[in-house]
């Protein structure tokens, strides 16, 4: 629809834009605010499809509000650890030199925040896909589950398991 290409449209914009004014300036906290008004932006929007979904199916609602919150902490505290390895960077990489090498990965904070933000855009990805199931009546026929360390995902309803 014209909604879907406009929205396509304009997060391709602003990316192109970031980016581009990103390479000029070259200060991370440019980028690091940049990156938070997106994530900002998505969360309006997916609090405003929880209030309409949350009239008309209760089940679908609290589903979306685990899910919503499973990838909140995970770009938050992402964003966190993001922050305290830039501001705190020459005293971490002190500490990784001091401590004996099994130790290292615990204050690599930067991959922490890869680690996060690949589960924040997971999750993202499920709300998306459950999203799209509410909208076209067929939630029903799904059910949201939970993997080892909270990983969420669909399962169809009713389907033959395979032995």
């Amino acid at each position: 629809t014209g909604t879907d290409v406009f929205v396509a449209m304009a997060l391709f914009a602003y990316s192109a834009i970031v980016t581009l004014v990103y390479l000029q300036i070259r200060k991370p906290v440019f980028h690091q605010v940049a990156y938070a008004l997106e994530v900002f932006l998505i969360l309006i929007r997916s609090t405003m499809h929880q209030m309409e979904i949350r009239k008309t199916n209760w089940r679908a609602y609290q589903d979306m509000q685990r899910l919503f919150w499973r990838g909140v902490g995970a770009f938050g505290v992402a964003f966190m650890l993001w922050n305290i390895d830039n501001i705190f960077c020459t005293g971490l990489r002190a500490i990784r030199n001091a401590v004996p090498t099994a130790f290292e990965p615990f204050f690599q904070l930067h991959a922490y925040w890869h680690i996060g933000t690949a589960l924040g855009c997971y999750v993202s990805i499920v709300y998306q896909q459950y999203l799209r199931l509410v909208k076209l009546g067929r939630v029903d026929e799904y059910r949201l589950r939970w993997l080892a360390l909270g990983i969420p995902y669909l399962d169809k309803e009713g389907k033959q398991k395979v032995q």
